[in-house]
C-alpha cells in the first residue's frame, strides 16, 4: 500500500498542477478577450466622433501607437508565456522522476 500511495502522490500533484496551470491561462485569455473588448469600444466611439480631417489624422496617428503598443505587449505576454511553459514543464519532469523512483524496486 505504501508503495501504490508513493507511485499515486506525483499523479495527484501533477493533476492538482495541471488544473492551476489551466485555470492559469482560462484567467489570462479572459482577461485579454475583455480588454480587447473594452479597446474596440472606445476606439469605436473615438471613430465615430471623427468630423474633420484633423480629427482623422489624430485618431490615424493614434492607432499606429495603439498597433505598436500592442505589438510590445504581444511580444512580452510571448515572453512570460515562455517562461510559465518553461516552468510547468520542469515541474512536470519533477513530478515524473519523483513517481519513477517511488515505482523504482528497491533493493
Amino acid at each position: 500500500m505504501n508503495d501504490f500511495n508513493a507511485f499515486a502522490a506525483p499523479i495527484t500533484k501533477l493533476i492538482e498542477l495541471n488544473k492551476a496551470q489551466f485555470e492559469k491561462l482560462a484567467a489570462a485569455q479572459q482577461q485579454s478577450a475583455k480588454n480587447y473588448v473594452e479597446l474596440t469600444e472606445v476606439r469605436i466611439k473615438a471613430a465615430s466622433a471623427i468630423k474633420s480631417p484633423e480629427a482623422f489624422n489624430a485618431f490615424a496617428k493614434e492607432q499606429v501607437e495603439l498597433a505598436q503598443t500592442g505589438l510590445q505587449k504581444i511580444v512580452a505576454d510571448g515572453k512570460s508565456l515562455f517562461e510559465d511553459t518553461k516552468t510547468y514543464n520542469e515541474e512536470v519532469l519533477n513530478l515524473v522522476k519523483e513517481s519513477a523512483t517511488a515505482f523504482t524496486p528497491k533493493s
